[in-house]
C-alpha cells in the first residue's frame, strides 16, 4: 500500500478532493473526487447469498468477541430493515461478535474526515465505486472466500469482476442496482398492442410508442427523461457501447463519430419531435400516472407504479448494435485499513451469516432481495423457489451472467461520475431543446470527455 504522506484531502467547493502525489499509479488515482454516482445509487439499493446450512467457518481465528463498527448511507426503509437485521446478527451469533452500525446520510465527508485522520469504521457498505476515491483506504478481500464457507463460484462473476481490479478485490456484492424496461399493459391494450408483447428492439420501441402516443389524454409512447443522465447512459450503450475504453493502457472518449450514439440521440429527437417522447425532467412520476407507455428505470420505480396501481410489465432493456449487455452497479461490503486482523474476520463472519442460508433455505441475503426487490448476485438465491416465484425479480435476473457489467464506462475508469454529471446531461439537453445539432452535441460531448480522460491518462 502506498505510504498515506502521499494523500492530501483537500476541501474545494464544498467537496473532498483526494490528491494524490508522485509515487502513485496515476491512471487510477490521479485526481479522484468523492463520486456523486454512490450517493444515488446507495439512496436505491439488492442482495442475495450462499446455499446450504449454516457451518463453522473454515479458520476460527481470535475473532470471538469481537466489536466492528459497520458505516453505510441507508437511510431509508431499507434502511430501517437493515437495522433489524443486524440486531438479530448480534442477538444470534455464537462468536460474541457486536455489529455497531452508524447510518449517515453523508458518508463521503464521514469517510473523507475519518481517514484524513488514520481512522475509520472496520467495515463500510457503499457502491463498488468508492475504491477509486479511497482505494487506498480499502483492503483486498479476495481472501474471504478462504476464511469463510462461501463458495466464489456461487457468486457471479461479472459482478465480483466489478467489485475488483487486476491484483485486489475491494468488495464482496451485497447489491445489484441495474435498470429495466417497463411498459403499461393498459395503454398497449388502448394502442392495438399486445400488452404482453414489450418492444425487443429499438425500432420496436419507436413504432410501438407512435401508436400508444395519445395527445388528447395527455399520454406519451416513450418516457425517456432530458434529465436523467443515468436512464440516457443505460440506453445509449447498447446503441454505441461504452463512452471511455481502455486503448493500449490509456483511456479514450468515444463520443464523436460514434454511429451508434447518433443513432440514439436522433431517435430521441425523432420522438421529442413527433410527440411521442415528452420534455419532461420526471418520466418516472408520469409513468405512475400512467402517462406513459414505456420507459427505462431501477427497480425502485415498481414502488411508485404498484402505488399508483398501474398494470405494467417489467424486462430487460433491448439490446442494440452493441450487442449483449448487462450494465449495473454493485453495491458491495468493504474492509477499510483501519481494522485489525481480528476484526476484518469478523466482519467475514458476518458476511458470511448474511450470504448463508438456514435449513429452511432462507438467508439474509434472500429475504433482503425479496424485500427491497432487486435481483441477486449468486446463482443459489436466483434458484431459490420464493425468489423465482417473484416475477419482478426473475425478469430482473434474466440477463446473461457472462455479459459485461460495465456502465457507460470501462469499470475501471475512475472519471465515471464526472462522464454522467458533466458530458451527458449537456449533450442530450443540447439535442432535447434544439440548442446543437446531434454531431455538434457530440462533438461538445468529445470534447468535454477528453478532458476528464485526460486527468487519468499518463
Amino acid at each position: 500500500r502506498k505510504s498515506k504522506e502521499n494523500i492530501v484531502l483537500e476541501l474545494d467547493k464544498g467537496k473532498y478532493l483526494l490528491r494524490f502525489r508522485k509515487g502513485i499509479n496515476m491512471k487510477k488515482w490521479k485526481r479522484i473526487t468523492a463520486l456523486g454516482l454512490s450517493a444515488m445509487m446507495i439512496a436505491s439499493l439488492t442482495a442475495c447469498g450462499g446455499s446450504g446450512d449454516k457451518k463453522e467457518s473454515k479458520k476460527s481465528g481470535d475473532s470471538k468477541g469481537t466489536t466492528i463498527t459497520f458505516w453505510n448511507s441507508f437511510t431509508g426503509a431499507d434502511g430501517d430493515m437493515l437495522v433489524k437485521m443486524v440486531d438479530k446478527y448480534n442477538k444470534e451469533n455464537k462468536d460474541g461478535i457486536t455489529v455497531k452500525m452508524d447510518i449517515s446520510s453523508d458518508l463521503d465527508s464521514q469517510l473523507s474526515t475519518a481517514f484524513a485522520a488514520n481512522e475509520g469504521p472496520t467495515m463500510i457498505l457503499s457502491s463498488s465505486a468508492y475504491r477509486f476515491t479511497y482505494g487506498d483506504y480499502l483492503q483486498d478481500v479476495s481472501d474471504v472466500f478462504d476464511k469463510t464457507n462461501l463458495d466464489k463460484d456461487d457468486f457471479i462473476q461479472s459482478y465480483l469482476n466489478y467489485c475488483s481490479d487486476d491484483e485486489s478485490m475491494y468488495f464482496v456484492p451485497f447489491q445489484v442496482v441495474g435498470y429495466y424496461m417497463y411498459w403499461n399493459k393498459d395503454l398497449f391494450k388502448d394502442a392495438g398492442l399486445d400488452p404482453d408483447t414489450p418492444p425487443a428492439t429499438w425500432d420496436e420501441w419507436q413504432k410501438d410508442a407512435a401508436k400508444i402516443t395519445d395527445a388528447n389524454k395527455n399520454v406519451y409512447g416513450s418516457g425517456i427523461s432530458y434529465d436523467y443522465a443515468y436512464q440516457i447512459a443505460h440506453i445509449m450503450q447498447r446503441f454505441g457501447g461504452l463512452a471511455v475504453t481502455d486503448d493500449n493502457g490509456n483511456w479514450k472518449a468515444n463520443f464523436e463519430g460514434n454511429a451508434g450514439y447518433e443513432k440514439f440521440l436522433n431517435m430521441y429527437k425523432d420522438m421529442v419531435d413527433n410527440g411521442d417522447n415528452p420534455l419532461e425532467a420526471d418520466t418516472d412520476s408520469m409513468a405512475s400516472a400512467g402517462q406513459i407507455g414505456i420507459t427505462i428505470g431501477g427497480p425502485w420505480v415498481t414502488t411508485g407504479l404498484d402505488t399508483a396501481g398501474v398494470n405494467y410489465g417489467i424486462s430487460l432493456i433491448p439490446q442494440g448494435d452493441a450487442g449483449d449487455m448487462n450494465s449495473v452497479e454493485v453495491i458491495g461490503f468493504g474492509i477499510t485499513t483501519a481494522a485489525s486482523e481480528e476484526e476484518k474476520e469478523a466482519a467475514y463472519k458476518f458476511i458470511e451469516w448474511w450470504n448463508t442460508a438456514d435449513k429452511d433455505g432462507k438467508s439474509p441475503a434472500l429475504e433482503w432481495s425479496l424485500e427491497n426487490g432487486f435481483p441477486a448476485y449468486t446463482y443459489s438465491v436466483q434458484d431459490n423457489e420464493e425468489y423465482k416465484a417473484n416475477k419482478k425479480l426473475s425478469a430482473m435476473s434474466a440477463a446473461n451472467p457472462e455479459a459485461p457489467t460495465d456502465f457507460i464506462v470501462d469499470s475501471n475508469f475512475p472519471g465515471i461520475s464526472s462522464v454522467l454529471t458533466d458530458v451527458i446531461p449537456e449533450m442530450i439537453n443540447s439535442v432535447a431543446f434544439g440548442k446543437s445539432s446531434v454531431d455538434e452535441a457530440l462533438e461538445k460531448a468529445q470534447n468535454s470527455a477528453d478532458k476528464i480522460v485526460e486527468k487519468y491518462n499518463k
